[in-house]
């Protein structure tokens, strides 16, 4: 607490100071004694906002630990739901899979998945009466069933023309005993206790709802937890009531998983922490799924519902990670400064400050918060860039000096923009205050976060700090800052923003050098996507004078011609015939001479001149696909489109205008959008292709199979084929597994109702490949490589299949 003649220095004129100093010196002890309890009920009050401050402190670091915890189970438990969803997907498309066919593809996908927790899986049959015999005994001399459940099982009695419930394949780790096997042998739909739970009519409710279950499963000192689902003999999207999906049942998968071992994998090095672990099956009341780990008393509470194929409950308990003083400890101590200063204050008071000492005090405060004007952010109160650089400079004095690691980090808000269009300034300064509050929960005292200007902000640190490394300290920011953010000035509205954050470490010259490479390495995090941190490198610097060329040659080559189409053809497997053009911008470099796109569209989507190039390449490949067809060439043509003409909301108005220009039919065109475009918002991205596809144009997605996208996921876009990558080509396409890729997405795609085209086809034997596995489309160097516009004309007016046996372009 500081004096009372440096908080409120007087003001008054010489003759009224003289009045007030005589006053005092008559009336000194009650003075004293009034700022004696004035200052004691200051201290009290101001110990218990301190109190309350560390308190709310500590709930902050203990939820920011509990999210973490939580985030990771909700993502292990994703991972095993869609595993389970797709075992349905792929028994939905072959419902009468072999037990072998099943083994090798259940654990193929299981590596591929890195499955956490699996311990196996067991497929159910639904066997109509009339099927039993000829089912028992194709199923009963299947080799791989007999090793699956150690020998032949005991036949199953007809019940009367009704259908009956039988295990029907599966895949079983070998330390399963074979006795909790045959105990799951006899007819699912009468059990009432096979394994641990009511199976009969839990597969009933299974059946006509469609969704997930959870159920225990005991049985000869095996504990596990089974992840229940229907498969029907048609997709589960077209199945809307329950006698429907009654009527299509085919049967059921059973997938079981160590639950404790996912939430031991999920709690990773939080110790101390209690993780309940709840789920609730559709038409049922929440059961207790797991529970690692035990929670001392007084421990704090973090519960989080999550939707991943049902309702699952998280409870975290635990104590905060102790940072510095306890609350209450922070209060006494502030009680006892408070009271030193308060006494100290009475002092002063006693022998009574000089006008001139009070002058002198009022022109110190006046000084100082003009001092901390001049080096704070008047927004978030953290340093500026002029106290920031003066900081980096002092650490890295320190650091030549002391020889310790040091490092700046300099942070970018993702999407801040969109956050200031959507809702206004008043929101954006609300956000920007309260990740200044977030920052500075992460940083030590003796540590420095900055606000270089609107959305950028600085994390200095050294010392202890970066023990572990400085992408420790990253990390902890990019968690904090990915915690929902409420704000009241947009009503309410709940917020999640990501950050990407450029790593500096070690030392510089000067600062400015400091945090020049840091924003070098920020802008190398951006590429990388959201929600990312980067390593200054040196060749960034080069890497950064090359894009700052081409951005700036980039920005004159629609004016200068510089920019061209070739259109590479796409062809029926089946006919070998030609049915449409995609068309590839070339640039055409006065220097480097000719560019393919992947050499320059990435700068042009970070420089923003892809909206200019991508509107130009639009309107020109309609208007050539409209002059072949006037020419008689029934071909379409395809026009990729990047994740930032996808975001743009110019985008459709572009299409549209195109379409009208040209006179091109919109059935057509076709959009190519890749799956990591798509999948960088998902939601954003199914109402923009919604609106898109209301045009009446077809939309592939592109690269498919190169990011991550869930069967859910893929349903909700309006798409009508997948461009399989050239990478599930490339290679020894004879292989087992590469076939099983290529059929897996094939039927996915039919089950979708989707057309499949595959590019890269460079070989005789991918074509062929390809063609057995009925891939729809191809495209390729081996069928004919890009041509120009005046080329394809010539090309078109060849006959396609007198072309192969005359051995034209068509292969070439």
């Amino acid at each position: 607490m500081m004096p009372a003649s440096a908080k409120s220095p007087s003001r008054s004129s010489p003759s009224i100071t003289a009045h007030v100093s005589g006053w005092v010196r008559k009336r000194w002890p009650l003075v004293v004694a009034a700022i004696a309890v004035m200052g004691l009920g200051i201290t009290l009050t101001s110990a218990g906002v301190w109190r309350s401050r560390v308190s709310s402190r500590d709930r902050t670091a203990f939820n920011v630990t509990a999210s973490d915890v939580t985030q990771t189970l909700g993502t292990l438990l994703l991972r095993d739901a869609d595993f389970v969803t797709a075992e349905r997907a792929v028994l939905t498309m072959e419902p009468r899979m072999s037990v072998e066919r099943f083994d090798r593809w259940f654990v193929e996908l299981q590596g591929e998945q890195q499955l956490a927790g699996g311990l196996g899986a067991l497929v159910v049959a639904r066997v109509p009466a009339s099927e039993l015999v000829g089912f028992e005994a194709r199923r009963d001399l299947d080799p791989a069933f007999r090793a699956l459940v150690g020998g032949t099982p005991a036949p199953i009695a007809q019940r009367g023309g009704e259908a009956h419930c039988l295990l029907a394949g599966g895949d079983v780790p070998a330390g399963l005993s074979r006795p909790v096997l045959r105990i799951v042998q006899g007819d699912w739909c009468l059990a009432s206790s096979l394994i641990g739970g009511s199976e009969g009519p839990l597969l009933q409710a299974q059946t006509d709802t469609g969704q997930l279950f959870l159920s225990p499963a005991t049985g000869q000192g095996v504990n596990t937890i089974l992840f229940e689902e229907s498969y029907y003999s048609q997709a589960v999207s077209s199945l809307v009531t329950a006698a429907q999906r009654r009527a299509a049942s085919a049967g059921w998968v059973l997938t079981s998983f160590d639950i404790p071992a996912i939430m031991t994998l999920a709690a990773g090095q939080h110790r101390g922490l209690e993780v309940s672990l709840y789920h609730t099956n559709p038409g049922a009341g929440a059961q207790l799924i797991g529970r690692t780990g035990r929670a001392p008393s007084g421990a704090l509470t973090h519960t989080t519902t999550l939707d991943i194929g049902g309702v699952w409950t998280v409870a975290v308990s635990g104590l905060p990670v102790a940072g510095g003083l306890s609350a209450n400890a922070a209060g006494l101590l502030l009680i006892l400064v408070g009271l030193v200063v308060s006494a100290l204050v009475c002092a002063l008071v006693v022998v009574f400050a000089r006008s001139r000492e009070r002058a002198m005090g009022l022109v110190d405060e006046k000084t100082g918060q003009l001092r901390h004007q001049a080096l704070h952010d008047s927004l978030t109160g953290l340093p500026n860039r002029v106290l920031a650089l003066d900081r980096a400079q002092q650490m890295l004095a320190r650091a030549r000096r002391q020889h310790i690691p040091i490092a700046a980090l300099y942070i970018d808000i993702d999407g801040f923009k969109h956050v200031n269009d959507s809702f206004g300034h008043a929101a954006g300064d609300e956000l920007l205050q309260m990740v200044a509050s977030r920052l500075l929960t992460v940083v030590r005292e003796g540590d420095t976060a900055a606000r270089l200007g609107g959305d950028e902000f600085v994390v200095l640190v050294d010392g202890s700090t970066l023990d572990s490394g400085a992408e420790l300290v990253a990390g902890r920011l990019l968690a904090v800052l990915r915690e929902p953010y409420d704000l009241t000035t947009s009503g309410g509205r709940r917020l999640t923003m990501s950050a990407s954050i450029g790593i500096a470490v070690g030392p510089r010259a000067d600062a400015d050098e400091l945090l020049s490479d840091a924003d070098l390495a920020l802008y190398t995090a951006k590429n990388k996507g959201r929600n990312q941190y980067a390593l200054f490198a040196p060749r960034m610097q080069v890497a950064s004078r090359e894009r700052l060329t081409m951005e700036m040659d980039l920005a004159d080559a629609l004016r200068r011609r510089e920019l061209s189409i070739v259109y590479q053809p796409v062809f029926d497997l089946r006919s070998e015939c030609v049915i449409g053009m995609e068309a590839l911008v070339r640039w055409e470099h006065p220097v480097r001479g000719v560019l393919m796109p992947d050499e320059f569209i990435p700068v042009a989507e970070t420089s923003g001149a892809i909206i200019p190039i991508g509107r130009w390449v639009l309107h020109e490949a309609c208007r050539q696909a409209a002059e072949w067809r006037n020419h008689g060439h029934e071909v379409g043509v395809a026009v990729n489109v990047s994740a930032v003409q996808l975001r743009n909301d110019g985008l459709l108005e572009d299409v549209r205008g195109a379409l009208r220009r040209s006179g091109l039919d919109a059935q057509s065109l076709t959009l190519e959008i890749t799956e990591t475009a798509l999948m960088r918002d998902a939601d954003d991205a199914a109402q923009r292709l919604a609106r898109l596809k209301a045009l009446g144009l077809r939309i592939a997605i592109d690269d498919f199979g190169t990011g991550y996208s869930s069967i859910a996921y893929l349903r909700r876009f309006p798409a009508d084929a997948l461009k399989l990558d050239r990478s599930f080509i490339d290679g020894d396409v004879s292989s087992p597994v590469a076939n099983a890729l290529i059929h897996t997405v094939v039927e996915l795609g039919r089950a979708l109702g989707m057309q499949t085209l595959a590019e890269g086809i460079e070989d005789e034997e991918q074509l062929e490949m390809l063609q057995s596995q009925h891939c729809d489309q191809g495209q390729g160097f081996l069928l004919c490589r890009p041509l120009d516009a005046d080329a394809v004309e010539r090309f078109l007016a060849l006959d396609p299949r007198a072309a192969l046996v005359a051995g034209s372009p068509v292969r070439r």
